[in-house]
């Protein structure tokens, strides 16, 4: 997913996971706005569609 402000995306934050919403974005770089972190991989990747607006996703599988 390319960034695009407003919207959001997670990653490790320490132990947990983060989520962040991109606030600005620009040829050489982007930041983001924390939000909230979330206990595992699964219940991050939920939020993340439910606040974008995306449904729930069909499959959760970690590539890494």
């Amino acid at each position: 997913m390319k960034p695009q402000v407003g919207k959001y995306f997670f990653g490790r934050h320490r132990r947990l996971w983060g989520i962040w919403m991109w606030g600005q974005v620009t040829e050489t770089g982007s930041s983001g706005t924390f939000v909230k972190d979330v206990y595992s991989y699964e219940d991050a990747l939920r939020e993340v569609y439910r606040l974008n607006g995306w449904g729930e996703p069909k499959n959760i599988t970690r590539k890494f």
